[in-house]
């Protein structure tokens, strides 16, 4: 029984020890899992789309050029109705040519481009956060995974114990069969059990395997033994409710889009000031008396200025005013869902710590209990049915405590991932 014990002890030390070195950390897979995340590629394409949009709109602020011909013939042309004597008044020729180069440059048009490029930076934003809320759901899913594995890695180790426990009393009651004190059965029914053990750690080691091939998957990281995993600490900063959601800072990124739509809808009211400039060659030119081919040209000033639009803008702004209030909506409705789902992550937290306080009390008296049976075993005063009974209270207590200390730790990362603070 001492040999039990020792071993016991030892193999729960080095258990413990293993995880005091591990390479890698639950950050370790959230940073991983975005690296490896195919869609993170599209930070770069948004970035690269704003610039080469916003460029297209600067462009407005250039000169423009276009070079504009004609030919045409027309029935019938401008004539003088009298003659003069001795005056010679020529006739336009029917057949009418034009090669013009327009020119125009933008001057003011009402803070509209600038209104635009703001709209530009908005949607890289929107884009940007929509990323963010992948990110999230990808940190979700390494949660759960690397949570899963720790968890199977401590039921392989508590049953690891068992085996080597069940396989030292095996050894034992063979002696006390051989010594008469003992029946065959009773050695047989100790092996039965030490089967069934095993059949358990390999569906765990498989479990294991199923597990961590998946958070590589998902990571990059060669995570083939969650020998090689963290537990993690977390700490719960602050209780206070501050929605820091990656969706909840979306609906304040959309209604900042609403706010530079609304910009641009106001800029349109404004008036637009251009200078344009046109040089030309053709017959007739800009003298409608010359019927010779001639060169022309002429440069002003335009403005434009809808000065009355039937109340077309007021109404897209009201269009822009109550989709605002809609999200307004939306963002109280998200505030008070996400306040009912921390009070289950509450709950949670709190009920882990309170079967902690009561786990190490179980699991020691529980020791004593097996410590007393196996003594019995062996004396033959206690049946092998009894003794495995006992055995597996024993393993489903030191289970039991190791399922609870990582649930708090796992709520407390629930409570803090719900919130959107990792």
């Amino acid at each position: 029984m001492k040999k039990v014990l020792f071993l016991f002890v030892w193999l729960s030390f080095s258990s413990l020890y293993a995880q005091e070195s591990p390479t890698v950390t639950l950050n370790d897979c959230y940073e991983a899992a975005i690296e490896n995340y195919p869609n993170l590629k599209q930070m770069d394409m948004a970035v690269q789309i704003n610039a080469l949009n916003k460029k297209n709109l600067q462009t407005t602020y250039l000169p423009s050029l276009n070079l504009n011909g004609q030919a045409s013939y027309q029935s019938d042309v401008t004539k003088v109705p009298i003659a003069v004597p001795g005056i010679n008044i020529p006739t336009i020729a029917n057949d009418w040519y034009a090669l013009n180069l327009d020119v125009e440059q933008k001057i003011y048009d009402g803070g509209l481009t600038n209104a635009r490029k703001r709209l530009e930076d908005v949607n890289l934003e929107l884009t940007q956060q929509q990323l963010q809320i992948e990110f999230y759901e990808l940190k979700d899913r390494v949660n759960q995974l690397f949570f899963n594995a720790l968890l199977l890695r401590k039921a392989l180790e508590i049953l690891n114990v068992l085996q080597q426990n069940l396989q030292t009393t095996i050894q034992e009651a063979e002696v006390a069969m051989e010594n008469g004190a003992m029946l065959s059965a009773d050695v047989d029914a100790l092996k039965v059990e030490y089967h069934l053990v095993m059949q358990q750690i390999i569906e765990l080691r498989e479990d294991i395997r199923s597990v961590t091939g998946s958070l590589q998957v998902l990571t990059g990281l060669a995570i083939s033994n969650p020998d090689v995993l963290a537990i993690p600490e977390v700490v719960v900063v602050d209780y206070q409710f501050v929605n820091n959601r990656p969706e909840y800072v979306l609906l304040g990124k959309q209604q900042t889009k609403i706010q530079a739509l609304t910009q641009i809808t106001q800029s349109k009211r404004n008036p637009f000031f251009m200078a344009f400039g046109q040089a030309g060659y053709g017959r007739p030119g800009y003298d409608m008396l010359n019927n010779d081919f001639d060169t022309y040209y002429k440069v002003g000033v335009r403005l434009h200025w809808n000065i009355w639009d039937w109340n077309q803008v007021a109404r897209e702004k009201m269009v822009f005013n109550v989709q605002n209030e809609m999200i307004t909506t939306q963002k109280q409705s998200f505030d008070q869902n996400l306040k009912a789902a921390l009070e289950t992550k509450l709950a949670a937290i709190k009920k882990a710590e309170e079967l902690i306080t009561t786990d190490s009390t179980i699991v020691a008296l529980q020791q004593n209990v097996v410590n007393a049976a196996n003594v019995q075993l062996r004396n033959g005063t206690l049946t092998t049915t009894n003794y495995i009974i006992e055995l597996n209270k024993q393993i489903k207590a030191r289970l039991n405590m190791e399922v609870h200390k990582l649930q708090l730790i796992y709520s407390k990362y629930q409570y803090n991932i719900t919130l959107g603070n990792i």
